[in-house]
């Protein structure tokens, strides 16, 4: 018999393990970002449990090369959450923390909000995620070239429902 009290899911685990490749991840993002005029030359390397980013930016008439980290990312209502830390200009020169936030803010896309003051960012990945699939980050981890991503207990409670064909022109 069947307790009503739990919900049931088509699929469920108790941990799952994603490796991430650095090189294809950042080839992908410098596409994305190809038409912000205000950022090039993006970079990704591992840092531990962070991810380091690292670009050339304009703010307010000057173009500098600033690196950051990307901490305790979080996953949770199909919502991938990072704080940015250890912001500088290359030679360790440290940078206001306001001046990647409104870079970042200033990104015309409703996929990136951020919490100003507190170096928050949330990627909206609701375009990718089904909302039938939940997904938790437990803990990240860059070794070489690749970011290991471990997530918690989850599930699967449909299998998503295909999208209506769009009409052609004509």
């Amino acid at each position: 018999m069947v307790s009503t009290l739990t919900p049931r899911t088509l699929a469920r685990w108790d941990g799952l393990h994603l490796a991430l490749d650095l090189v294809l991840l950042e080839d992908h993002l410098v596409r994305w970002v190809a038409g912000v005029d205000r950022v090039d030359g993006l970079a990704l390397a591992g840092a531990g449990d962070a991810l380091e980013v690292s670009a050339t930016v304009r703010w307010k008439g000057v173009r500098s090369r600033v690196a950051l980290e990307l901490a305790e990312l979080r996953l949770r209502h199909r919502h991938l959450g990072f704080r940015m830390r250890r912001l500088r200009v290359y030679g360790g020169v440290p940078v206001p923390r306001a001046a990647v936030e409104a870079i970042l803010d200033g990104i015309d896309s409703d996929l990136i909000s951020v919490f100003r003051g507190q170096g928050i960012v949330v990627v909206d990945l609701r375009r990718w995620l089904p909302p039938e699939l939940d997904l938790k980050i437990v803990t990240v981890q860059a070794t070489g070239s690749s970011l290991h991503i471990w997530f918690g207990a989850g599930g699967l409670s449909d299998i998503p429902g295909r999208s209506r064909p769009a009409l052609t022109a004509g």
